[in-house]
């Protein structure tokens, strides 16, 4: 599409009566705030679910748990979640006010992060974590469906890898406020209160939790739902007004496997990839147990790393996209998500047996910005080819996939490595074996599903062009 035409389409798109149809390279300034409360958004979800990972080593001397315990918080409480209620959520993402929804996400996981600084045991913290899981839940599909009626196909992964700063803001400043209140707070004597004793650890949960309610807030005054934007003849299904939740499931899986070659290498190969990607949550142990690093310093470490090397990385991903696209090569985010796992592979495999520990920091940390570039790619895929009369329900599809496989059964891999094969003490080879297995079968089938992909984009591509 050119770009007057692209412009033409945004300003019918975004023109409400109320804002003037400026546009910048294609983009309403309104689509560029948007961005910022997004990202706001997703820092503060991210942060609430990852700080934990710094807090495991308290969590369990002091709750008296097993590694396949901490498996379970770090993970099933947040993907039990996303199955029972983000999922369904989805119907109402496709069809209600999506601000309002997100406004709701917020409150429920700032309130979840907050009660885990009063649990007692390990039932009590599961299920406040639980709440906690309505982070992504809730925070991924509204966020890309409203970016997918924000930008132009062509601006898309500028758009999406803006927004995507919140997922490395939030971990970069859960990593930097570890080092910090887990130093300030993680050791003080235990404080009795009316319904038992609180650690000094859980007092970290109240502080991160706390301001969500104000960015809910934010949100309710100044954020602006877009007007939905499909393409004539992309979907030719038809979905009854009443059909319910299942009836809409059903439609869009009809759709899914209907176009099952476009679709299957992306939500297969993100499966299998994430198996792999629960390692991530291990890492403050690993650098414990193996070279005797406390969490404090891990995190303080890798905050740098999110904060500096992660969003490079990005950057280059998005240049890379820009300049595919430019070439006329439109499967770019295609081609970035799989040299982003080429490179990253050997050194995966190396990082985790290395003696010498700043040698392998060095390679994980690497390897994390390298895997990095893929997050933006494999979100510019989906948006760019799925309908908006269905993006809400997909893309809940699609995350559901990292956020019960990566974020609840990854984790839970590892633990069972630890604790039924390695030992605990041998960390590092549950985490070798595991990228070993996962990592190279998620890149073979990534790469089957680049031209059913090509195939479908130039599908949606000449719509683009009948439309304008």
């Amino acid at each position: 599409m050119s770009d007057d035409a692209s412009e033409i389409l945004e300003a019918e798109y975004l023109a409400d009566g109320k804002e003037p149809a400026k546009m910048e390279h294609g983009v309403a300034p309104r689509a560029w705030y948007t961005v910022f409360i997004l990202i706001v958004s997703a820092t503060f979800a991210m942060l609430d679910n990852n700080i934990v990972t710094y807090l495991t080593p308290y969590i369990k001397h002091d709750l008296h748990l097993s590694d396949i315990d901490l498996g379970w918080l770090l993970g099933g409480s947040f993907g039990l979640f996303y199955t029972l209620v983000g999922v369904p959520l989805a119907y109402f993402i496709d069809r209600y006010s999506r601000k309002w929804i997100l406004i709701a996400g917020i409150t429920t996981w700032s309130i979840g992060t907050v009660l885990c600084g009063g649990t007692q045991n390990f039932v009590q913290l599961f299920a406040s974590r639980f709440l906690v899981g309505a982070g992504e839940a809730v925070n991924g599909p509204t966020s890309y469906s409203i970016l997918s009626d924000l930008f132009p196909r062509a601006r898309l992964p500028r758009g999406i890898a803006t927004m995507q700063l919140g997922s490395i803001l939030g971990p970069a400043l859960a990593l930097f406020c570890s080092a910090f209140l887990i130093k300030a707070f993680a050791e003080l004597p235990n404080m009795a209160v009316p319904w038992g004793t609180i650690h000094g650890w859980q007092l970290i949960f109240v502080m991160v939790g706390s301001p969500g309610v104000l960015v809910g807030l934010l949100m309710a005054v100044s954020l602006t739902e877009p007007k939905r934007r499909t393409l004539p003849n992309q979907f030719t299904e038809s979905i009854p007004e009443k059909a319910g939740v299942f009836g809409d499931y059903a439609v869009a899986f009809k759709y899914l496997f209907k176009n099952w070659k476009v679709y299957g290498p992306l939500f297969l190969g993100l499966a299998v990839s994430s198996l792999q990607s629960g390692n991530l949550q291990w890492m403050p142990i690993f650098y414990q147990r193996t070279f005797g690093w406390k969490p404090a310093f891990v995190a303080l470490l890798n905050s740098g790393v999110s904060l500096f090397g992660v969003t490079t990385f990005l950057y280059i991903a998005v240049r890379m996209m820009n300049h595919y696209e430019k070439s006329g090569k439109h499967t770019g985010a295609y081609r970035v998500l799989i040299i982003s796992r080429i490179i990253a592979l050997p050194i995966s495999l190396v990082a985790p047996l290395v003696s010498n520990a700043w040698l392998s920091w060095a390679l994980f940390s690497f390897s994390t910005m390298t895997v990095g570039m893929a997050g933006p790619s494999q979100n510019v895929l989906m948006q760019s080819v799925t309908p908006g009369q269905i993006r809400g329900k997909l893309t809940a599809l699609y995350l559901l996939i990292f956020s019960v496989v990566g974020v609840s059964i990854g984790p839970m891999v590892t633990a069972l490595i630890n604790d039924l094969a390695v030992g605990e003490q041998n960390i590092k080879w549950s985490i070798f074996i595991s990228t070993a297995v996962f990592a190279p079968i998620s890149l073979i089938i990534f790469i089957s599903g680049v031209r059913p992909y090509a195939r479908e984009l130039e599908r949606v591509k000449m719509l683009e062009k009948q439309a304008s």
